[in-house]
């Protein structure tokens, strides 16, 4: 599969006898749909975990194992690409990755699995199964506008905001069905969540057709769904094009780790299902379309919370890399020699110099300019972490109001397009739900979902709000967020409380539409 190899030819050395037993123990727990009791010994992917075992065991079992986490449930293993295309540079994985990336993780997974067990003294049972979560793939690295079709069954990363999170379903991997004419037991395992029960009996002369699924041997793990959106701050964005989207599939010790308004990198293989989600059975309209979507099927979530680098790991700095929200929040050495050159050219000049770079099409209005500059750069937040003293937030908040022509809305989206995360929003065209958190219906399983607004979505940045008097009732919606930082809904039988660490900049027209000169005399 992943080398033309033949049975004979120098290096296609079939895996020794002591290693095939122990592999022939974990085999059936990452490949189930493969019913053969033997796999060969000249397999690819079993000479694959042969040589990866080998350098597991040789090299890097002190500092890469002790990495190892547990859940609860399931153990994996975060692990950095260039660390790994150190690690494994002479074997066959990294061909493996670009032709069959889930199967190559798969053979990774067993490798650790069998390292782990045999260096820690610990039974093959004892080790339910080895997950590798793989991150910092920056040669894969690409935009959601580009995913195209092409790019199925590859293994790509995407960045954006994530808009839309599901709850945690258990999905089913393998059932049992039981042949209601001779009572043979048929064991059935659902790729990529596809409900497919059997349609004749397995023994010979049997023509029962009828099964009944025993629930108690079904094999379940927890499922999420999230949408991700494209970041019109990192990427092209053009005009009069609705931003694009992707459905993003979690599964097991990936579950809960985002929230609707982070800013996450996935790493995924790109995969694609028939339209209107053809699970469990779907429309029988639908199956007989050939339209399918693009979704991807996540291997690693990387957000700004989570995925902290382990003591026992060397802190590269990719690592750091990775642990952050990414790129727009560190800084390269190019940046850094930049900031001391410009900073040593201006002195103590430095923030008139900021304030005239900031919107130069629009002439003076400076103390707009200074008021949106530091709006910008922020304060700092006061007893954030003692439970005893009430917050102080760090966001400034500034409203602009002035006669209709000035420049507000100029003004408005350049600072939109210099944050980092920065949205801009009509008041006059903006409902309470855009603006705090929607909570939407799935039209294929009937559950309910958190949707985030422009607050939710311009989290630890700043949220532009224009024609701010043509609002009715909508700004009431903005008090909680402005000043507790977060927005807290209750609808759908759904309770929750979304970070909103965002500045507001708001922009209105007086009462009237302009200032009346009368009546200030």
């Amino acid at each position: 599969m992943y080398a033309d190899i033949q049975k004979g030819r120098p290096g296609c050395r079939p895996v020794d006898a002591a290693p095939m037993a122990k592999l022939m123990k974990v085999w059936a727990r990452y490949f189930p749909e493969e019913t053969e009791l033997q796999v060969p010994a000249d397999d690819p992917r079993a000479r694959l975990v042969g040589d990866l075992v080998k350098v597991l065991e040789l090299e890097e079992r002190a500092k890469l194992l002790p990495r190892v986490e547990d859940d609860g449930v399931v153990f994996f293993l975060p692990i950095d690409f260039q660390q790994l295309k150190n690690l494994c540079g002479g074997t066959n994985l990294l061909d493996a990755l670009r032709e069959n990336p889930k199967e190559a993780l798969l053979c990774m997974g067993v490798a650790v699995h069998l390292v782990k067990c045999s260096g820690n003294g610990l039974q093959l049972s004892d080790v339910d199964k080895v997950n590798i979560r793989l991150y910092n793939h920056t040669e894969t690295i690409i935009a959601l506008k580009n995913l195209k079709a092409a790019y199925i069954k590859k293994l790509v990363t995407v960045r954006g905001t994530v808009v839309k999170v599901s709850t945690v379903k258990p999905l089913v991997l393998a059932l049992e069905f039981k042949c209601m004419k001779c009572a043979t037991v048929i064991r059935r395992v659902f790729s990529d969540g596809k409900f497919s029960p059997p349609v004749s009996c397995i023994i010979q002369g049997c023509k029962g057709r009828t099964f009944t699924p025993l629930r108690s041997t079904a094999k379940l793990i927890d499922f999420q769904k999230i949408r991700i959106q494209e970041l019109s701050s990192a990427e092209n964005r053009e005009e009069g094009r609705v931003p694009r989207t992707i459905e993003c599939e979690l599964i097991e010790d990936l579950v809960d780790c985002c929230i609707p308004g982070e800013v996450v990198t996935v790493a995924g293989i790109v995969k694609v299902l028939n339209n209107h989600m053809d699970v469990g059975g779907g429309k029988s309209k639908s199956r007989n379309q050939g339209l399918y979507y693009l979704y991807l099927e996540a291997i690693s979530v990387r957000n700004s919370k989570a995925h902290v680098v382990s003591e026992n790991s060397d802190a590269s700095s990719t690592d750091i890399l990775a642990t952050g929200s990414f790129s727009f929040e560190t800084f390269t050495d190019k940046d850094l020699k930049f900031i001391t050159e410009y900073n040593s050219e201006h002195g103590a000049d430095v923030f008139r110099q900021i304030l005239h770079s900031f919107c130069p099409s629009i002439y003076g209005h400076e103390l707009v300019k200074a008021g949106i500059t530091l709006a910008l750069f922020g304060a700092v937040q006061k007893h954030s972490m003692d439970q005893n003293k009430v917050p102080i937030r760090g966001d400034i908040h500034v409203i602009i109001v002035g006669d209709p022509g000035l420049g507000k809305s100029q003004l408005l989206k350049a600072a939109a397009s210099v944050s980092p995360r920065g949205i801009y929003v009509c008041g006059n065209t903006t409902t309470n739900a855009g603006l705090t958190v929607a909570v939407v219906k799935d039209s294929m399983t009937n559950d309910y979902a958190f949707e985030a607004g422009a607050m939710v979505l311009a989290d630890r940045g700043l949220c532009c709000i224009d024609e701010f008097d043509k609002m009715s009732a909508e700004y009431q919606s903005l008090l909680e967020a402005m000043e507790q930082q977060c927005v807290s809904v209750a609808k759908a039988g759904l309770v929750a409380s979304l970070s909103a660490r965002t500045s507001v900049l708001a922009a209105a027209n007086p009462v009237g539409g302009h200032y009346e000169m009368l009546l200030r005399s």
